[in-house]
């Protein structure tokens, strides 16, 4: 047993003073710790109270203990006395855990996954995290009725105390936080002479002499419980938040259940949220809409904040009204709601997940926004990313990287000698399911590492199935299992091919060996075929069934693949586009594409629309080339993200356009809608002057984000982006 006398890095000293060599128990005791000794506050102003994530040492709801050597060493730097201790703790923990990002570097992936990370082909496993516990739990049957449940499906499992023991000890930190937020509110109660809050910490005096121990008895008390629990957990995603607090908002007094709504969403804010849902249909198709849902939309519009993450679900039964509330906070430039088809995505679960439709109908999102089912499953996170356009560029190249190595492509055949197009086409889709397995394989790689080195217990006894089978969150525990693997650069992949078909194999205005040496050159001497295909029409977004055909049949062909591919975790693979931050990166790591793109520049498909700024025809055609996917093949989050100037948008034949725009685009057979509402003028003079557009919001991928905090290359991808005019 070590004994440390720094007071510093609580959950790493725990876990390396823990007599048991078992990783669940050593878990076990730095989350108690955690919760014994992390800072904790109150907000007086609006009586939310934040349980803290402890740093540089704690438990990551997705990548388990950390201590990271070079975050420690930089800490330290603040605390001589304790300085080279706890620069050794934190290299005690490095020896012990094999799931951080250098870990997995060194043990865990091939030199092939690593050349596919480094090259923007694919990537995986990395990041395990979101999903979207049942904190409200923890308010609804409090500490004493969470344990009552552990033991009695401990009896049914004999043989796994453990993994019982470890969820009932950890059931203990929400107590233990429980009594030291009322201690730190009545400490704070003794000096303080304002009124108002004076009330807010009486509240949380008031109720944490009963909770979390026992239920909460309205939405105060709730939103208090919740936001610890939450924020003790790691800041993720609220889930179906209209749903399973509705009982508490409807029974308790408006003036109340508003300044707590309020005050949440300052909380939410504050600590960067993911994703909330309201809304959507039950299993027999029954609207769900309730006032706490208007009220969000409500509050979305007050606030005007780019957190959390809010979704929206739509159905055949969705309230007009509901849609206009939606079109009122998207008008103020949040870029929220994002707006979900329960049509197609309910569809996508069943058909191809094998999820009925009672379980189905309770999807929500998380994160930026991958599909997750509230309270039942492990399978809403970013499991890994592939790049098409990569995978096209080495069908061009017979898997050649772009440094002139070998070895990460396939060998699928000497562009040259292709005589057809299928050929090509061929080559193509080889490349891609090369790349599609690789970012399997490295998830999967990862998921094994992570059953045994992060498994977590803190979400266990929260999320249904894993109390049931005495099984672990990260190894299987869950009720579904699947995984999501994220597509990048769709429409550059369906251009360049279209690019080729068209002016190699059929009008043969160019040889594939002058295309080869273009390519290579980046273009440098043939400017004319470089213009032709950069001003091209035929680009994927303007209704034009040459190349929406082939941006189709290889997507789709991708999805169904995922789908064959099952998961470490005990399920499936299935696709989406969402690509967060990243779109620019793998921009940056293709080549020259016949689709126009030269080397070097970072500008590339965001979402599943265009290539930005190639989508020429109006959104009418634009929905039409994406509604040429089958979306219920996505089980992810299959963005597309639309920009409006805000002008018109904002204008009476705006207003008038929005709802028939999204009703059109879902009855079409559409997943998923984002919205930016901006100028391009705002957008240039932002890039100039940022302090004086310090509010303006963008989305990027499935999240919104203020335009200033992005880096220069998004901050382009997002500019060209086409302006939608009704």
């Amino acid at each position: 047993m070590h004994e440390f006398k720094t007071k510093q890095l609580p959950f790493a000293r725990a876990f390396l003073s823990c007599e048991s060599d078992n990783m669940l128990e050593r878990v076990v005791a730095g989350i108690l710790a955690s919760a014994r000794e992390t800072p904790i506050k109150i907000n007086k102003i609006t009586g939310i109270c934040d349980g803290g994530v402890e740093a540089p040492s704690g438990y990551f709801y997705g990548t388990g203990a950390f201590c990271p050597v070079d975050w420690t060493t930089e800490v330290a730097k603040n605390y001589p006395d304790d300085e080279a201790e706890m620069i050794e703790i934190a290299k005690m923990m490095e020896s012990l855990l094999r799931h951080d990002d250098s870990q997995l570097d060194k043990y865990v992936y091939t030199p092939l996954m690593l050349r596919a990370r480094r090259e923007g082909l694919a990537c995986g496993g990395n990041w395990v995290g979101h999903a979207v516990p049942n904190f409200i739990d923890i308010a609804d049957m409090g500490t004493v009725g969470l344990r009552e449940k552990i033991e009695r499906f401990r009896a049914l499992n004999p043989g796994k105390d453990t993994f019982y023991d470890a969820c009932s000890r950890v059931t203990e930190a929400y107590d233990i936080l429980g009594k030291r937020f009322t201690a730190l509110a009545t400490e704070m109660l003794a000096d303080e002479s304002d009124p108002e809050a004076r009330e807010n910490l009486q509240r949380v005096i008031d109720t944490f002499d009963h909770a979390p121990e026992y239920p909460c008895r309205d939405f105060a008390e709730a939103v208090i419980v919740f936001a610890v629990a939450f924020s003790f957990d790691g800041i993720d995603s609220p889930g179906w938040f209209d749903q399973y607090m509705y009982r508490y908002w409807k029974n308790t007094d408006p003036d109340l259940r508003m300044k707590y709504l309020d005050g949440l969403w300052e909380f939410f804010h504050e600590t960067r949220a993911w994703n909330l849902t309201i809304s959507g249909s039950d299993e027999n198709w029954n609207d769900l809409t309730n006032d706490l849902s208007y009220a969000i939309l409500e509050i979305t519009k007050k606030k005007k904040y780019q957190t959390p993450n809010l979704t929206m679900r739509c159905h055949r039964n969705t309230p007009v009204a509901l849609l206009e509330a939606a079109y009122e906070a998207v008008s103020t430039g949040c870029g929220l709601p994002a707006i979900y088809n329960d049509e197609i995505v309910c569809c996508a679960l069943e058909e191809h997940l094998g999820i009925p439709p009672k379980d189905s109908h309770k999807y929500v999102m998380n994160g930026c926004n991958q599909i997750d089912i509230q309270g039942k499953s492990h399978m809403g996170l970013n499991d890994g990313e592939m790049s098409v356009a990569k995978a096209v560029e080495f069908a061009l190249t017979n898997g050649v990287s772009t440094d002139g190595k070998e070895g990460l492509g396939l060998k699928t055949g000497d562009p040259r000698e292709f005589t057809s197009f299928d050929e090509l086409y061929s080559a193509a889709t080889k490349q891609i399911e090369h790349a599609a397995a690789i970012a399997c394989d490295m998830s999967n790689a990862c998921q094994k590492v992570y059953a045994e080195y992060a498994q977590n217990p803190m979400r266990s006894p929260l999320i249904e199935g894993c109390l049931e089978k005495g099984i672990d969150y990260k190894c299987g525990g869950p009720v579904y299992n699947h995984g999501q693997i994220l597509i990048e650069g769709i429409a550059n992949a369906a251009d360049s091919l279209a690019a080729i078909k068209k002016h190699v194999f059929e009008e043969k205005r160019y040889t594939m060996a002058e295309v080869l040496d273009a390519l290579e050159k980046n273009y440098e001497g043939y400017d004319e075929m470089y213009h032709t295909f950069k001003n091209s029409p035929l680009k994927f977004g303007n209704d034009i069934e040459y190349v929406d055909s082939i941006a189709a049949d290889m997507i789709d062909r991708l999805n169904r693949y995922f789908l064959t591919v099952d998961t470490y975790r005990g399920g499936k693979y299935s696709g989406g586009c969402s690509p967060f931050t990243n779109a620019p990166s793998y921009g940056s790591a293709l080549g020259a594409l016949p689709n126009g793109k030269k080397r070097g520049e970072s500008t590339i498909a965001d979402s599943i629309g265009a290539t930005p700024g190639c989508d020429t025809n109006g959104p009418t055609a634009l929905i039409n080339s994406c509604l040429s996917f089958d979306h219920s093949l996505a089980g992810s989050g299959f963005i597309l993200n639309l920009k409006f100037d805000r002008d018109i948008f904002l204008s009476e034949g705006g207003k008038s356009a929005f709802i028939p725009l999204v009703k059109r685009y879902f009855e079409g057979g559409g997943q998923m809608l984002t919205f930016t509402v901006v100028s391009e003028a705002e957008l240039r003079d932002a890039q100039i002057n940022p302090e004086a557009h310090k509010d303006l919001i963008v989305r990027v991928g499935g999240y919104s984000d203020y335009f200033i905090n992005i880096s220069k290359s998004l901050q382009e991808n997002v500019i060209a982006r086409t302006g939608i005019k009704f």
